[in-house]
């Protein structure tokens, strides 16, 4: 993971990094919403990428709590690139309570009850082994302390994945991608519950996602998605390609809209608390 953000997954993302934002922009406020987070606390955003939650966080835990201790957010990430991005953005937005680190929340010690609420943005669903990472995080998290975060649903639930899936398999003989676990709501609850937490709910969030100005743009883009390029290798055609990206052209086109095209979104919403010992 760490050699992917880094390298061509990094500049993928950072290259359509508005447009990233403007897809989900809709389910992060479902996010910030169930994280609640007030003056005064102190938050980790876990897989913060560019950083715009770790910002969004900052400001929401601006300000003072009883105690008169400042709050602020920590944003953690692998990626070199997408953190100097995050650091750019947080000098422009003004803001002295922000802070970023490159680490792996897997691997690196986090500071033990340092923190009030742990957010992430699709950040989570790539650690090596999940259970050490959540525990690590939940370690880093004060008694009672928060957790929220988003991941997808599977593919097919995802209107665009879905498409995407579907064109590719029509024109060869694929194998599906490999779905992540976190797109399966038990096992997410029982990797939470053996990380030390309670209150786990897992709720199904799904909203309109803008992917792109026109179906030219909307292509352009899927192009460079992993996704596709690994289907791609292994049809290994271009005769099968251009048929399948024919189809989702199609697709693309009858979700067009003034404004853009849009497709379905589905993620599940993950909030828990933590019970570890004061």
């Amino acid at each position: 993971q760490a050699e992917r953000w880094n390298g061509e997954s990094g500049q993928h993302w950072i290259a359509h990094r508005e447009r990233h934002l403007a897809g989900h922009r809709r389910l992060v406020a479902h996010l910030f919403d169930a994280a609640a987070i007030s003056p005064g606390e102190r938050v980790l955003d876990v897989g913060c990428g560019c950083g715009e939650t770790t910002i969004a966080a900052a400001r929401a835990a601006a300000g003072r709590d009883d105690r008169g201790t400042g709050g602020g957010a920590l944003g953690v990430d692998l990626s070199a690139p997408m953190l100097a991005v995050a650091r750019r953005l947080a000098t422009g937005a003004g803001l002295a309570n922000i802070g970023y680190v490159r680490t792996d929340a897997q691997v690196s010690p986090l500071r033990p009850r340092s923190c009030d609420v742990m957010i992430s943005s699709f950040g989570v669903m790539f650690f090596d082994d999940p259970a050490v990472a959540f525990a690590n995080i939940t370690e880093a998290l004060r008694r009672r302390g928060r957790l929220a975060f988003l991941c997808w649903q599977p593919n097919l639930r995802n209107e665009l994945f879905g498409i995407l899936l579907r064109a590719f398999l029509a024109a060869g003989n694929l194998s599906p991608p490999a779905e992540s676990p976190f797109t399966d709501p038990s096992w997410v609850s029982e990797l939470l519950t053996g990380a030390g937490c309670a209150d786990v709910q897992i709720d199904p969030v799904s909203e309109p996602a803008w992917v792109g100005s026109d179906v030219a743009d909307v292509l352009s883009y899927i192009r460079g998605m992993r996704m596709v390029r690994g289907m791609t290798a292994e049809l290994a055609d271009d005769a099968l390609t251009q048929r399948a990206l024919a189809d989702i052209a199609e697709q693309c086109a009858a979700r067009q809209r003034p404004d853009g095209v849009w497709f379905r979104a589905a993620a599940w919403l993950v909030t828990a608390r933590s019970q570890q010992s004061p």
